[in-house]
């Protein structure tokens, strides 16, 4: 549980900004690591515009999967990224009214006994206040997981003036990426112009609206384009608690010196050697095993999804049994257990019989050149 957790004393160098599935996602590169986090988690990040360069600053985070670190706190003499000890909660007044009027309107139908216009302000109320609890639900978790726990625990022996758990790495330097061997086209430059956009379309089929939500990229290169397109659904951080990061969201800042591994004009891998990150672009119909746990953990731990769940079997709980509840329970309970794998089964037998020879070639030449497992896109 403690194992990948990270306290150090650095020196700070840069600090850099970017727009990630409409959260501000922060950078912060010391001598030694570099570290990512989210905006939203603290209340005042002003303290990052303070910092010089060489600024001596006490850090406490937990390590990723491509070697770098998520921030969790930060001490520094200028002022500090504290961590939240309290469960914050804001409910809108407007969002209180809407509530308040529905719940009235239903009790209205009921006593005049107008049951489906009272089933429909009820369902509407229901799923206003399973949203709400979802919304707010990220600040619970945070509050109560052992991991997050042992953390604010350190920050406050900080705070206290105890040193004594900090690893000290002011005379440390960042080692530089040693690139590995390759036949592999690889491309050097500085990333210009970079800028994140979330875009949606939808497909209308006689059944359905599907509607597909994804986040594109786009930066300049050595004199050309290049646009990278992410789900913001399915690889984004954005519904699982913090503490269960595992890898970082995709973050290009202007200045940042990259190398790209081009097929066909397309972008197949990417070293960042400001951070020293590395992702890798595979082909539609390939799935590693790596990025198979990713998409399992995020169905399995999607806050709102589990929510919405628990909250439909304990009104069919409530509700008394039936035919009916009993048929939605065990289709439920179907649907969270088994889609999932299953839906991973058949991505797999495609990919088997559509063999990317390419993308696994970039993969072990990002391995091999970062010493970690580069973050799939």
């Amino acid at each position: 549980m403690k194992n990948n957790c990270q306290f150090i004393t650095a020196k700070f160098n840069r600090y850099d900004r970017f727009l990630d599935s409409g959260k501000i996602c922060c950078r912060i590169i010391t001598n030694k690591e570099v570290y990512f986090f989210y905006r939203n988690q603290f209340i005042d990040v002003k303290v990052l515009d303070e910092l010089k360069k060489d600024d001596v600053i006490h850090v406490g985070s937990h390590e990723l999967d491509d070697g770098t670190y998520w921030l969790h706190w930060l001490v520094s003499s200028k002022g500090d990224l504290a961590i939240k000890d309290k469960f914050n909660y804001d409910m809108p007044y407007r969002l209180m009214l809407i509530m308040l009027v529905l719940a009235f309107l239903g009790l209205l139908f009921v006593w005049l006994n107008i049951d489906i216009i009272s089933l429909i302000l009820n369902g509407f109320l229901f799923l206003m206040i399973a949203g709400y609890i979802c919304l707010n639900l990220f600040n619970l978790i945070n509050l109560f997981l052992p991991k997050q726990i042992f953390l604010r625990k350190q920050y406050f022996r900080l705070k206290g003036g105890d040193f004594g758990f900090m690893k000290n790495s002011l005379l440390e330097e960042r080692q530089p990426l040693c690139f590995a061997v390759t036949d592999l086209p690889i491309y050097e430059g500085i990333a210009t112009n970079v800028t994140s956009k979330m875009k949606k379309s939808s497909t209308s089929s006689s059944s359905s609206i599907k509607v597909n939500v994804w986040q594109e990229i786009s930066f300049n290169f050595n004199a050309s384009s290049f646009t990278i397109k992410e789900s913001s659904l399915v690889l984004s951080n954005f519904l699982v608690p913090v503490i269960y990061n595992i890898n970082h969201p995709t973050f290009i800042a202007s200045k940042d010196r990259l190398s790209l591994v081009l097929e066909k004009n397309k972008i197949r891998g990417i070293v960042n050697h400001s951070d020293g990150s590395s992702y890798l672009i595979s082909h539609c119909i390939w799935i590693s095993r790596r990025k198979a746990k990713i998409l399992l953990r995020h169905w399995y731990l999607d806050p709102s999804y589990n929510v919405l769940f628990l909250l439909a079997i304990a009104y069919g709980i409530f509700d008394g049994w039936s035919p009916t509840n009993g048929i939605m329970l065990l289709g439920l309970i179907g649907l969270k257990i088994i889609y999932p794998p299953l839906t991973l089964l058949i991505y797999s037998l495609i990919a088997y019989f559509n063999d990317r020879s390419y993308s696994k070639r970039v993969l072990k030449w990002l391995c091999e050149t970062t010493g970690h497992w580069p973050k799939e896109i």
